[in-house]
């Protein structure tokens, strides 16, 4: 009932241009790229109220509201605000949580929070259209501070984003071939196509359907790999190649938070390629998945990685958010209702 009361709210909004984006704004696929069966909502279209609201209360009030007052990591001290601090990926999970938050609650406190990690993003990218703290060389955490930008823009229509976004992309693909994508990032490639689809559907520019094509090239064929599944029980460090100071790409590849952002991979890419074989990779992933790593709750088994089917087996949080996260993509893409069931299933149960 909820899932068809949205696609209707959907499909209604969707027959505004975007050839002007507007806060608050449905922008659907431009050419050559192929339209989804339905267009996301953008950030605060949609305000929580009742049990949903009083949830994200308790989150501002606890942990997520709070978190950079106790950990320094995602303190004022952090590189991402400008310190000496930790420089990676904190900070930007940080505000990639606060942006939605904040803004979904129309809480001043968190707002003004949230704000000053996508202000100094837009006050100091470098010249040569780089993002982030100098010391960090990895395009990973990046990543996820350009998805931040994009809730943030479409909360608030800040014009800074829009060209901020554009000469980094120009900047990731002057450098992406003598700086190819490395560990985390060639399996979260996904997350930045993602973000450089937003912006082309805003722009036009078809040298970020170039950058794309790029991050799918150095990413890990999270297609192939599904086509012929190699973990078919619990999997074990000496398997994996699991030892200290190491992370072998075979690790990541059966890594739950990896495997659950992958949801999204190729029915995300299946917008730049068009190829029907692409879309139809999600059921042989979910196939593959729970075959051998099913648990209840609709989830993969995976602490941290992919652990079989005994229920005594966790996962991480960060992997449901995560899967959710991929399902509401495939559900813009593909449409199909039993994506929405098992988004469901996992949002109420894991």
């Amino acid at each position: 009932m909820l899932l068809g009361s949205l696609q209707s709210l959907v499909m209604a909004k969707t027959q505004r241009s975007n050839s002007k984006s507007t806060k608050g704004s449905v922008v659907k696929n431009r050419q050559p790229l192929p339209q989804n069966a339905f267009n996301l909502l953008p950030l605060t279209a949609v305000k929580p109220r009742g049990w949903l609201r009083r949830q994200l209360q308790i989150q501002a009030d606890g942990m997520s509201g709070h978190l950079d007052e106790i950990w320094p990591d995602v303190g004022s001290n952090s590189a991402w605000l400008g310190g000496t601090g930790e420089g990676w990926e904190r900070g930007p999970y940080y505000a990639d949580g606060l942006i939605p938050l904040a803004y979904l609650l129309d809480d001043p406190k968190l707002i003004a929070k949230a704000k000053k990690w996508v202000n100094w993003t837009l006050e100091n990218q470098r010249p040569d259209g780089g993002i982030g703290p100098a010391k960090n060389k990895d395009w990973w955490p990046n990543m996820i501070m350009l998805k931040v930008l994009t809730q943030y823009h479409e909360a608030t229509n800040d014009p800074r984003v829009i060209p901020l976004m554009t000469r980094y992309f120009q900047h990731h693909l002057r450098h992406i071939d003598e700086q190819p994508l490395k560990e985390w990032a060639i399996f979260r490639w996904a997350d930045e196509v993602v973000s450089v689809l937003w912006l082309y559907n805003r722009t036009g520019d078809k040298q970020l359907l170039d950058l794309a094509r790029k991050l799918h090239a150095q990413g890990f064929d999270w297609r192939g790999h599904y086509e012929k599944f190699p973990f078919t029980t619990k999997t074990t460090k000496e398997q994996i190649g699991l030892k200290a100071g190491a992370n072998p790409n075979t690790a990541l590849s059966a890594h739950g938070v990896n495997i659950a952002m992958a949801l999204k991979t190729s029915p995300v890419w299946s917008v730049v390629s068009n190829d029907q074989a692409d879309r139809r990779a999600i059921y042989q992933q979910f196939g593959e998945l729970d075959k051998y790593h099913f648990l209840p709750n609709g989830m993969h088994s995976a602490d941290e990685h992919l652990a079989g089917t005994d229920p005594t087996q966790g996962v991480e949080l960060c992997a449901v958010v995560e899967a959710m996260f991929s399902l509401e993509h495939n559900i813009a893409i593909l449409g199909d209702p039993a994506l929405g069931d098992r988004l469901e299933k996992i949002t109420f149960n894991a």
